[in-house]
């Protein structure tokens, strides 16, 4: 199916049997407030609602019910946290320092932020919370990455696969790297378990079937459309298959045990598409 306009770097979670699509960039590089619902039983979007602030490049969770969208950027990195609930958004507080271009995963009901930047530097800390305000440190990351690919195994590791290592305003010809970091959220330590086949940012990470699946990216400034199986703690990758297109700054999120891929970029922010893709393991 496809969302009514095409979105990239935008905050996707499932709420009520339907995923929300909250902010991210529009056609021209323009970031936007708006909150979609997507119904994909039915194949139908509505507008549920606007942020509070339009951010794009943020990450989220839902927790007790409610979507929560930590920091992100517009004209600049943010440190806000805004709740999403009964399609009104508000300002609920504050991660510990701006940050954007991290990634989100959950544990039950611990919502976990990893990587990122704060504007200036990496942001190595990876952040729990329960109630999407406060927020306590339970790792750090040995290699600072922006736009990892994220996803949680079992009860207590958190998988965090490529990234970019610029600290410029883009990233699109700056270093990356292909290290699989695996965090144990209980103990704090941080490996580096294995290596994807090759440097990778602007990824996405998703639970399917069990697996922590990363699902496109941008090899420097050209999306690729791999979709690669990473099993740190054996440690193996492996090549599952590939997306219809190339695609990268997608998010992506399980619902009634079918993942979707959403939106993305082929050729830049400046023009995101708008696919809704049913990713299936065969």
């Amino acid at each position: 199916m496809h969302l009514p306009a095409g979105v990239s770097r935008a905050v996707v979670v499932p709420v009520a049997g339907r995923l929300l699509v909250l902010g991210g960039l529009r056609a021209g590089d323009v970031t936007t407030d708006q909150v979609w619902s997507v119904d994909v039983s039915a194949h139908a979007t509505t507008v549920a609602g606007h942020l509070a602030l339009a951010v794009h490049d943020a990450c989220g969770v839902v927790l007790r019910g409610k979507a929560f969208v930590f920091g992100g950027g517009a004209a600049q990195t943010v440190a806000a946290v805004q709740e999403f609930s009964s399609g009104h958004a508000r300002v609920v507080g504050a991660l510990p320092q701006p940050r954007s271009d991290s990634s989100c995963t959950q544990i039950g009901a611990t919502g976990y932020v990893v990587g990122g930047f704060d504007g200036h530097t990496m942001t190595r800390d990876v952040l729990a919370t329960t109630d999407g305000v406060h927020f306590r440190v339970v790792a750090r990351l040995p290699v600072g990455v922006r736009y990892p690919a994220v996803t949680a195994v079992g009860d207590r590791y958190l998988v965090v696969a490529g990234g970019a290592l610029a600290t410029t305003e883009g990233t699109a010809n700056g270093p990356q790297t292909s290290d699989v970091q695996r965090v144990d959220t209980v103990t704090g330590n941080v490996v580096i378990a294995t290596h994807l086949s090759h440097a990778l940012a602007h990824a996405t990470g998703i639970d399917v079937d069990g697996k922590s699946v990363v699902v496109g990216g941008r090899l420097h400034a050209t999306a690729t459309a791999g979709v690669q199986w990473v099993e740190p703690t054996i440690p193996l990758v492996l090549r599952l298959g590939s997306l219809p297109t190339a695609l990268s700054d997608a998010a992506a999120v399980t619902l009634g045990g079918t993942s979707y891929v959403v939106g993305g970029e082929t050729t830049g922010p400046a023009a995101p598409v708008a696919t809704v893709l049913a990713l299936r393991l065969v």
